[in-house]
C-alpha cells in the first residue's frame, strides 16, 4: 500500500462520524512530511484546479509580465498587446531555459540563452539563424504552450488543467458572495513574502479555525467574538467562519467588557463612533459603528446596499481551496497564500496581500514594494500575524515524532476536516479511476 493511500484511510475510513457527517479519525503525520506526499499533491491536486497568480495590478499595463512557480512548474502570466492577459508555460522551447525571471515590462518574450523570441500572445516571433534547423521545426511547434487564464475581481488566476471547469463554476457560492463586496474597487496596497519552516498545510489549517484564538490571540478577544458557536458554511471545496467584531467577547467577565480597549477604539474611530460615548454599553456601540461604515462608504461613492450589517463591521473569512484565506471587510480584504515548496514538505511561504478602498473611489496608488522575510526573523506590522508564526514551526517539529498519532480536529475545527476531506477527492481520483 502506497503512504497515499494509506493516509487516505486513515482520515476517512478509521472512526466514528461526528455530528456533521465528519471522519473523527486523526490526520496522519505523514502528510505534512512525506516527499511522496507532497509529489501527489502537485500531479493530483495543484494541476487540477485554479490558482491565484497575482493582482492585475501586476499586469496592469501592455508588456507587463509576472512569473510564478506552481511546484516544478515555472509559468508567467503576460498583458498582451491587445489588451489580453494570458498564461503560457515559461520555458523556453528550445532548450528549455526559463524566460522571465522576474516581474516587469517586456516588448516580447525573449530567451537570454541564444535568442529565441515570442511575441505577447505566445506566437513564434524570431529564431536566430533558424536555416540551422533545417526545417525540422515550424512555428506552431515551437509556439509557447498556453495555460488557462482568467480574471475575477480583478485577480489573475491560472489553472494547468485544460480541461477544467470555469474558474466561476469552481469559486461556486464562496466567489458570489466575495464579488459582492466589489473587490475591483480595492487598491493593492500590501505585500509580504515569507519563508516558514513548515508544511503548506500546518500554515493554511492556522487561519481556518478560530479554536486557538483564546490562546493564541487572546488580545482579540477585546473587540471579537470567538465563542465556540461561530458560524461556519461549507461551499463545495470551500469554506467560510464570520467572525463578529465590534464588541468585546462574551467570554470575558463583565468588568472588562465595560471599557473600550484601544483595538475596539481604532475600529470605532474609523466608522466614525467615539467608543468613550458608549461606556458600559458596548454592545450598543457595534450597530452604531455598522451604520457610521455604511453611511463613509456611501458618502464616497461605493454602492454597499448589497452587504448586510454585519459585514460593515465583521470579517467574513474565506477560504478558497487549496491555499488561499481572504479576510473580506467593508473597507479593506487581505489575501494570505500558503505555498508548498517544490521539494521540501517541511518548508513552505506566506504570502500576504492587502487591499484598502481608496478614500475616493477610483482613486488608483502605486503598486506596493515587496517585503521578502524567513520565519521569525520578520516581524508583521500586524501582531496577530507574528503569534501564528511562532505556533507553525514548533508544529512542524511536532508532526515529526513517532509519539504523535495524527491530528485530532473537534467541531470548532470542522472546516480542517473539510479541507482535508476536499484534497482527499484529488488525491484519490485516480485510484479510484
Amino acid at each position: 500500500m502506497s503512504l497515499m493511500a494509506e493516509d487516505i484511510i486513515l482520515s476517512q475510513e478509521l472512526g466514528k462520524s461526528d455530528e456533521d457527517g465528519f471522519s473523527t479519525a486523526r490526520i496522519s503525520r505523514h502528510r505534512f512530511t512525506s516527499r511522496d506526499m507532497l509529489s501527489d499533491e502537485f500531479e493530483k491536486m495543484f494541476s487540477k484546479v485554479w490558482l491565484l497568480v497575482c493582482p492585475i495590478a501586476d499586469v496592469a499595463k501592455p508588456g507587463d509580465a509576472f512569473p510564478i512557480m506552481i511546484g516544478k512548474e515555472p509559468v508567467v502570466v503576460v498583458h498582451g498587446d491587445d489588451g489580453q492577459i494570458r498564461a503560457f508555460y515559461n520555458v523556453c522551447q528550445h532548450r528549455g531555459r526559463q524566460i522571465v525571471t522576474e516581474r516587469r515590462n517586456i516588448r516580447s518574450l525573449y530567451c537570454w540563452f541564444h535568442g529565441f523570441e515570442w511575441n505577447l500572445d505566445g506566437s513564434l516571433r524570431n529564431i536566430p539563424d533558424k536555416e540551422s534547423f533545417q526545417g525540422y521545426t515550424d512555428e506552431k511547434d515551437v509556439a509557447l504552450p498556453p495555460i488557462r487564464c482568467a480574471v475575477w475581481q480583478k485577480l489573475v488566476w491560472i489553472n494547468l488543467d485544460p480541461g477544467a471547469e470555469s474558474l466561476e463554476d469552481f469559486l461556486g457560492e464562496a466567489g458570489r458572495q466575495l464579488a459582492q463586496y466589489g473587490l475591483d474597487t480595492y487598491n493593492f496596497v500590501g505585500e509580504q513574502i515569507i519563508e516558514w519552516d513548515c508544511n503548506w498545510k500546518i500554515a493554511a489549517d492556522a487561519f481556518q479555525e478560530g479554536y486557538h484564538g483564546p490562546v493564541t490571540h487572546p488580545q482579540l478577544q477585546f473587540y471579537l467574538e470567538d465563542a465556540e458557536d461561530m458560524p461556519i458554511d461549507l461551499y463545495g471545496l470551500h469554506s467560510r467562519g464570520l467572525y463578529q467584531m465590534g464588541a468585546p467577547c462574551s467570554r470575558l467577565p463583565e468588568e472588562q467588557r465595560r471599557t473600550a480597549q484601544p483595538g475596539l477604539k481604532a475600529m470605532a474611530a474609523a466608522a466614525g463612533v467615539d467608543a468613550d460615548e458608549y461606556e458600559g454599553r458596548l454592545d450598543e456601540m457595534r450597530l452604531a459603528m455598522q451604520r457610521g461604515m455604511r453611511a463613509k462608504l456611501t458618502e464616497h461613492g461605493y454602492d454597499v446596499a448589497s452587504l448586510a450589517d454585519d459585514q460593515m463591521t465583521d470579517d467574513f473569512h474565506y477560504f478558497i481551496f487549496p491555499n488561499i484565506t481572504i479576510n473580506t471587510f467593508a473597507e479593506r480584504f487581505s489575501i494570505f497564500r500558503y505555498m508548498p515548496h517544490p521539494d521540501d514538505p517541511a518548508r513552505s511561504t506566506f504570502w500576504v496581500q492587502q487591499f484598502e478602498r481608496p478614500a475616493e473611489q477610483g482613486t488608483k496608488v502605486p503598486r506596493p514594494q515587496t517585503i521578502h522575510g524567513r520565519g521569525l526573523e520578520y516581524k508583521f506590522e500586524n501582531e496577530v500575524y507574528n503569534q501564528d508564526a511562532r505556533n507553525v514551526p514548533w508544529l512542524q517539529k511536532g508532526v515529526n515524532s513517532k509519539g504523535f498519532k495524527g491530528m485530532l480536529f473537534n467541531r470548532q475545527e470542522r472546516r480542517l476536516r473539510h479541507f482535508y476531506d476536499s484534497l482527499d477527492r484529488y488525491l484519490s481520483a485516480e485510484e479510484d479511476a
